[in-house]
């Protein structure tokens, strides 16, 4: 709106008010009964006038305070002109005297200002159409009519009929208490109209606000003039009845203004936003990568965008007056199309996915929307579709799950799929050629008869528990097969997730180990067999070594020397195979642990066993990593050879502990010999053991398969200018 034309119609609109107030003043100069009766009788036109503009524009009327305030007035008006014609002098109601008047004027007053504070809060708590509140304001303001019929009949009834409306004013006296003391109490209930006013300004143009905000202080002056007033002809009262003169004036502008005038120009705004807004519209759904579809409410084809020409083959003049039906593929049957049209008349959006079929025949698959468009009522007039053509994504989708099927049923160990009850889901075929079961025979059933006994079921189903913070864990139990036999097999369970990272079921990886498990208890009788047998016969050797060193000298006693430092190193060789061979038996856990206080301790020990040595340490703040619990032993005979195979009369050992990338790196650097080639290349899987191959390192075999089962990997350099680097690299908790 223009700011300055408004200011200036509203400045103009005063000034005509006050030429009014003037012209008046000067007629009752000259005849106060005619000055008395033009100003009520232009305020009762006006007040005639401001309920027929409202009444008829009412459905413009955006404010409800102006509205409740049109309908009041033709009551206000009504009582005014009773009012005049019972003022005195005028004889149309003979014997009552200028109480009569007195009291019409306190009972429109009363009216007037409970009306404006009635209509100052309805605004206010209608200006929240979101409110409950709000919405059943809005519905009532075309019954106000009737209450205030009611309440009008009762005022009147009180003074004609009844006549126990207080005195308001006695011949010779004036004015009654009654009649002062409801002039303060209506000046005091505009106050309140206007606070109530202030706070719903936003909901007027400025210049209507500021029409309403003086009608209302001159309806206040007004109240005040009439309430030290002796002469019904006196100036107090000719200076109230003006104020009232120019209140309904502006009250009719405000009304006019906003039922008519502003209307039409907010119509005018209204249409032209629309048109923009629809161009706006065509423009975004004609470039739309996506197609849209426009029909009737019985469905026919109104509208077809480019992208729908294009996804389908089939023209806008095609299609136009048929219906979406032009595109059965025939995937579907009439329920599918029935659920449809039912969610749709009902008034909600549908939503799915649709095989439909182009002009040419072929098919292809979209996500189809479809939303119903209705009017004001809610009355549904058209239904907008719109299409994503998915089909491309649907093929990428059917591959990765014909590539999931075939590797699920390639993979040669068992796949059993449960949910989060152990209730089987799925298995693959090898599943089945382990265990003898169908899909069909267990689906649904619980995982339990798969297991020895139930005490194996309950330890897996509490090892599951506990590691649900991992991705996957790995347990070896006994299981049980269709034919009743019991075998033992190693399972990794992996945790399935939704996207919220809820566990939703399991897949289990069940391999079977009878044949590792006979080669582990083989190892396990000829380790015994060799270890006991091996211990004796070097026991006997050395103890016989030992006498012999004892009684003789020279060469004889320097051999059986030899031979008892040889037998020593066999034994200790035969102590590290049982470690190896423990090791590879048993079960490893898992745990976290500060390495670095771990290296500390083995530092220390390794100090006081060799105080000749010089071995120094580096580490840096803690770190924390996940590995199997023999680590320290896997870290401690690394240090305790790099000691023992000097050649130096002082060997010299560093030791580091430090962070990098994510991980935690152990450097073990000396300045002996150094680890011989062949030894370095079989343990780092360089090259196979072969007939030449003499290597006795099995310590290092020992570090090498702990490193491993810890996720890690070992190093083996030369040290420059001599010895070795062994460099231990462990992730991070």
């Amino acid at each position: 709106m223009d700011l300055d034309g408004g200011y200036s119609t509203y400045t103009s609109r005063l000034l005509l008010a006050a030429v009014g107030c003037v012209a008046l003043f000067l007629i009752q100069l000259q005849n106060y009964l005619l000055f008395h009766s033009l100003v009520e009788l232009f305020s009762i036109l006006i007040a005639f006038a401001v309920f027929i503009v409202a009444w008829n524009a009412r459905a413009e009327l955006e404010s409800t305070f102006l509205s409740v305030l049109g309908v009041a007035y033709l009551f206000i008006g009504g009582i005014d002109l009773l009012h005049t014609l019972a003022y005195k002098g005028m004889g149309v109601f003979p014997g009552y005297g200028a109480d009569l008047p007195t009291q019409l004027w306190i009972l429109g007053r009363y009216l007037e200002a409970f009306t404006l504070v009635g209509a100052g809060v309805a605004g206010l708590v209608s200006s929240d159409d979101d409110s409950s509140l709000g919405q059943l304001c809005n519905r009532l303001v075309p019954g106000v009519g009737v209450g205030y019929t009611v309440v009008t009949a009762l005022g009147l009834s009180s003074i004609f009929v009844f006549d126990v409306f207080p005195r308001a004013y006695v011949e010779g006296s004036g004015l009654t208490q009654f009649k002062i003391g409801s002039e303060y109490l209506i000046v005091a209930l505009l106050v309140v109209a206007l606070v109530l006013l202030y706070k719903q300004r936003e909901s007027f143009e400025p210049y209507v606000y500021r029409l309403l905000v003086v009608s209302i202080l001159l309806s206040t002056g007004s109240e005040l003039a009439f309430t030290f007033y002796v002469d019904v002809y006196g100036l107090s009262n000719v200076v109230g009845h003006l104020f009232k003169f120019g209140s309904f004036s502006l009250i009719y502008f405000a009304v006019v203004q906003t039922g008519i005038t502003e209307p039409q120009k907010t119509l005018y705004r209204t249409l032209a936003a629309r048109e923009a807004e629809a161009r706006k519209f065509k423009e975004a759904v004609e470039h739309s990568g996506h197609s849209v579809v426009i029909t009737d409410r019985d469905g026919v084809i109104q509208y077809a965008n480019p992208a729908f020409e294009e996804v389908t083959g089939y023209s806008l003049e095609e299609v136009r007056g048929n219906r979406p039906s032009i595109l059965k593929s025939g995937e579907h049957d009439e329920a599918f199309y029935e659920d449809l049209w039912a969610t749709i008349t009902a008034g909600t959006v549908w939503e799915s996915e649709i095989v439909n079929e182009r002009k040419d025949g072929e098919q292809f698959v979209v996500n189809q929307t479809i939303a119903p468009i209705t009017d004001e009522e809610g009355t549904i007039q058209n239904y907008v579709a719109v299409h994503m053509d998915i089909s491309e994504r649907k093929k990428q989708e059917q591959e990765l799950l014909d590539r999931y099927e075939s590797l699920f049923n390639s993979i040669r160990d068992g796949i059993l799929m449960t949910d989060t009850d152990r209730r089987i889901t799925d298995v693959n075929p090898a599943f089945t050629d382990l265990f003898g079961y169908d899909l069909a025979e267990i689906e649904g059933q619980s995982t339990r008869d798969l297991y020895e006994d139930d005490v194996a079921f309950e330890r897996m189903g509490t090892a599951i528990e506990k590691h649900e913070g991992d991705q996957r864990f790995t347990r070896t139990t006994t299981c049980q097969k269709k034919s009743g036999q019991c075998f033992p097999v190693e399972v990794t369970i992996f945790y399935l997730r939704d996207a919220d990272g809820d566990v939703v079921g399991y897949i289990g990886l069940i391999r079977d180990i009878t044949d590792r498990e006979n080669r582990i208890q083989q190892l396990q009788v000829i380790d015994r067999v060799l270890r006991h047998n091996l211990r004796n016969a070097m026991n006997v050797i050395e103890g016989y070594a030992t006498v012999i060193r004892e009684s003789e000298s020279g060469d004889t006693a320097a051999n059986a020397r030899q031979i008892v430092a040889t037998s020593d190193d066999l034994l200790k060789t035969v102590s590290k195979e049982r470690a190896i061979m423990n090791f590879l038996t048993e079960s490893q856990s898992v745990e976290t642990i500060d390495l670095a206080e771990i290296v500390r301790t083995i530092v220390s020990t390794a100090r006081e066993r060799h105080p000749d040595a010089d071995i120094s340490l580096s580490v840096s703040a803690q770190c924390s990593v996940r590995v199997v619990a023999p680590i320290s032993r896997a870290i401690g005979e690394i240090l305790e050879n790099a000691v023992l195979h000097s050649d130096q009369s002082t060997p010299t050992v560093s030791v580091a502990v430090e962070r990098a990338d994510g991980m935690v790196e152990i450097s073990i650097t000396d300045d002996g010999p150094g680890i011989p080639e062949m030894e370095r290349q079989v343990l780092t899987k360089q090259s196979d053991i072969d007939p030449l191959y003499h290597g006795s390192g099995l310590g290092l075999w020992l570090v090498t398969l702990i490193v491993q089962q810890s996720d890690g990997t070992v190093a083996f350099e030369d040290n420059d200018p001599r010895g070795s680097v062994v460099t231990i690299r462990l992730p991070t908790a």
